[in-house]
């Protein structure tokens, strides 16, 4: 797969001529898999911060011309009018585009300009008052252009085109990219085709010539791709390749007298660690020289031992060559040595918060917290152990970092409270809280998010705040979320965002769901009360919007009204969560049935829905589901019990935000523009003395989509406009059991899931790409499926054997938020959203 033998040529001519060269490279490339591969410099838009004259060049050749693919760019992931990137789209179509302080600049490549399984040198130039596209040497097209290039914390980015709910990635070969701070002229363009660049030359600002590694060979040490200069702050990071084999990998051919290094990573060490064999190889087979750059350890031939202190080591691995081979390009290994007694557990007192805690009467009152230790792949949290006063609180241990239980006061006054952690090899540390437990409450307004700004590039926010520490005394609580216009404007559509808070088990739970107003500033309010379990002591919130645009500001604000409430206590348990196809022939009904017991001391019980559709166009049939008026049900028991008439009417606008842009006054399906999705609260207490009750939402049996893909009587161009668009019918389904009782029996049973055998638990999350998902061995499950918030299904991983833990591998995908769905064959079987940062 060379690219011009002429250059191969010259550079074995130089190499026979010249002493100076010491490794010659010249058809060595970069693979890219097409599936989650790409290389990433954080901030790489500061090289071109403020120009008007920039350059983006490199080589390719794409396996196949597939739509979306995203060659190199700066774009995603920061802010300012600065972009510019590269997409081929289908049949060899390239969207080539500059935004810059005057907007959007672009050229639209004809079909065939790519072809697949050929080099192509691509140049994409802004010069001023033009940009240029550049093929092979060859202008294609330009247009106009203006202003220039503001950003300064967009990432550069080679194989994929950041892009929040897009998943724009490259699978082909990629050499030689360079970004310059100029814009190169035709006959630069030329020169460069023919002769590979210096390195030096003038507004050059990064230069990656993909030179690393062995071919097809084990890469793995390699964890970024470097820039000509040797400057790392440059350097790219390699996000997701395997590197190793023919693809996702570093490729081509290699001069003589070439040698690599493999320097397998060495993991963090304990001070205890006993001396160990260092792991490099090289392809020439000579022998590898160790070398201790810094930290506490020493070396001999391949042995290292550690001094028994804590610190970081990096050690080198070099070849210096002989009379056949070239030296090699020294390897580093850094790592962790660490002391057991300086890794503590750090906790963190969710419940009660220091100060007053309201409490009408002295009844048990929740105890809450989380905790984290450093470096997990060799410390854990082993125990925490709650004492008030000297008294010992049970606590249950949700695996995942919270711990929550229950402590009964004898009296008013002032308390101690101590969390001791211990980590895995027996070292302790102490968090104190003190509190104050107080008879009268008063009505208490607390900003639970403070113009939190969501937009596409931010796509969520967490914040945490400081909520009343209580226990039966507040008998309401009232939201009020004030949407405002950021600077630069408010999104002008309406889009789906949601306001989530978490639960001291750790759980996310969705309270608010809201529409976006078309353009302008609104505010709403909801009745919050019935979430009262959540809304304590120190609270996390996140605020997600899909959007691509500017977003908006949101705030909320939590009004506590005094009063002794009907049951003191509850708890919220997810049934239905998830988006669900809506009319889908192969599944009319995806809804899992859940079979629910409530515990001895619950005196109250409701179900509560929320349920908005989303997708339209004539595509759709019936253009559902956002603009059909359906009805749904819950069968309770096998019997039609509840119905939900799932129909908005929009003029007036039901939160009072008018008037708006666009058509905000159409009636929708569970929502309108501007407000608050309506919650339906299902009576549930006629069951709560019963055993094993089953539940089923069942969406409207009248519909079905006709233009679905799933439909075999579907013909692209005859019956619909196209069966295979992806963007269907969906519901986004939240809903929930919630328990009332005068007694906490939930949690001091150690089971708080009301829902039998549906449960499971996901971590980290949110995730950087890697997250783990553990699930009980009574459920059967035989895929992971991860959907968009748009319900397009972007992610499926078969589960094979009966192993409880599945590590699922989701690098490159874009920030926002997503839908993991465990399945046995086409039944859902449980659901947890997951926000990817």
């Amino acid at each position: 797969m060379e690219k011009f033998n002429f250059k191969k040529s010259l550079f074995i001519f130089l190499v026979l001529c010249t002493s100076f060269i010491a490794q010659s490279q010249t058809n060595q490339y970069l693979h890219f898999d097409g599936v989650d591969d790409y290389t990433e410099l954080p901030n790489g838009a500061a090289f071109v911060d403020g120009l008007n004259t920039i350059s983006m060049t490199g080589w390719f050749n794409t396996d196949a011309l597939v739509y979306g693919q995203g060659m190199m760019s700066i774009r995603g992931g920061g802010t300012g009018a600065g972009e510019m990137y590269l997409i081929q789209l289908s049949d060899g179509i390239i969207e080539c585009r500059v935004i810059t302080s005057t907007g959007l600049h672009q050229v639209v490549a004809p079909a065939g300009t790519i072809v697949a399984g050929t080099w192509q040198h691509i140049a994409w130039v802004f010069n001023e008052t033009t940009v240029t596209l550049f093929v092979d040497g060859v202008s294609i097209g330009s247009s106009d252009a203006s202003g220039t290039f503001q950003s300064t914390t967009r990432p550069f980015t080679v194989g994929k085109c950041l892009q929040p709910g897009f998943n724009f990635i490259y699978g082909g070969a990629a050499d030689e990219v360079s970004l310059w701070s100029k814009a190169l002229s035709q006959a630069e363009i030329a020169t460069m085709i023919t002769n590979e660049l210096q390195g030096n030359e003038a507004n050059l600002e990064i230069y990656y010539k993909f030179n690393q590694g062995t071919p097809a060979g084990n890469n793995t040490n390699i964890m970024q791709l470097l820039d000509n200069s040797g400057v790392a702050d440059k350097n790219s990071n390699l996000m997701n390749f395997a590197l190793t084999g023919e693809t996702s990998n570093f490729n081509g051919t290699l001069e003589s007298g070439f040698q690599a290094i493999n320097f397998t990573p060495v993991p963090n060490k304990l001070i205890s660690d006993v001396p160990f064999a260092l792991e490099a190889t090289v392809t020439s087979g000579l022998t590898i020289a160790f070398e201790v750059i810094s930290g506490p350890a020493t070396v001999a031939g391949n042995t290292l031992t550690l001094d028994g202190v804590p610190g970081e080591v990096t050690v080198k691995a070099s070849q210096a060559g002989n009379a056949d081979w070239d030296p090699a390009e020294d390897i580093f290994a850094t790592f962790q040595v660490l002391d057991p007694a300086q890794v503590l557990v750090e906790s963190k007192v969710l419940h009660p918060l220091n100060g007053d805690v309201f409490a009408p009467s002295l009844i048990p009152l929740q105890i809450a917290v989380e905790t984290s230790i450093e470096f997990p792949e060799l410390f854990m949290v082993a125990e925490i152990i709650a004492t008030i006063n000297g008294e010992v609180v049970t606590l249950v241990n949700h695996e995942n970092g919270f711990f929550s239980g229950w402590w009964t006061p004898t009296s008013y006054g002032n308390f101690d409270l101590e969390i001791e952690g211990t980590n895995n090899y027996g070292e302790s540390t102490t968090a104190i809280q003190n509190f104050d437990m107080v008879q009268q409450a008063t009505n208490i307004t607390v900003m639970a998010t403070d113009q939190v700004w969501v937009k596409g590039d931010i796509p969520t926010v967490t914040v945490e705040s400081d909520l009343p520490s209580s226990i039966g005394a507040f008998d309401q609580i009232l939201g009020t979320l004030v949407i405002d216009c950021p600077t630069g404007g408010c999104d002008p559509w309406d889009r789906i965002s949601s306001v989530e808070a978490q639960g001291k088990d750790g759980e996310w739970f969705e309270i608010i769901r809201y529409l976006t107003p078309y353009g302008v500033a609104c505010q709403s309010e909801i009745d919050l009360t019935d979430f009262s379990s959540l809304l304590t002591g120190k609270t996390k919130f996140r605020v997600s919007l899909g959007t691509q645009g500017n977003g908006f500001e949101y705030t909320l604000l939590l009004n506590y009204q005094a009063g002794v409430p009907e049951n003191a206590y509850s708890t919220v348990s997810k049934l239905w969560y998830q988006t669900y196809q809506f009319g889908d022939m192969a599944n009319l009904q995806p809804t899992a049935h859940i079979t629910a017991n409530f515990s001895a001391n619950t005196e109250n019980a409701k179900i509560k829905l929320v349920s908005s559709g989303h997708g339209w166009g004539a595509n759709n049939t019936g253009n559902a589901a956002e603009f059909q008026n359906n009805t749904h049900d819950i069968l309770v028991n096998n019997t039609e019990t509840f119905e939900q008439n799932n129909w908005v009417d929009c003029d007036p606008n039901p939160d009072g935000c008018s008037p708006q842009n666009g058509t905000w006054r159409f009636n929708r399906a569970g929502w309108c523009p501007g407000s608050i999705a309506q919650f339906f609260d299902f009576d549930m207490t006629p069951f709560v003395q019963q055993s094993d009750i089953n539940l089923r939402y069942r969406f409207d049996e009248g519909y079905s989509d006709l233009c679905h893909p799933n439909n075999p009587d579907c013909v692209t161009g005859q019956t619909c406009d196209n069966c295979n668009d992806g963007f269907n019918p969906h519901l986004i389904v939240s809903s929930y059991l919630i328990s009332f009782g005068n007694a906490p029996t939930d949690i001091v049973l150690g089971n708080d899931d009301i829902i039998s055998n549906t449960q499971f638990t996901m971590y980290p999350n949110p995730s950087g790409g890697i997250f783990y998902i553990d699930y009980t061995n009574a459920m059967e499950i035989t895929d992971v499926v991860v959907y968009d918030y748009l319900g397009r299904q972007i992610y499926t991983q078969k589960i094979n054997g009966t192993s409880a833990t599945i590590k699922v591998n989701m690098m490159g995908s874009t920030r926002g938020v997503y839908l993991v769905s465990l399945k046995n064959n086409t039944e859902v079987v449980s659901t947890k959203k997951l926000i990817m940062e």
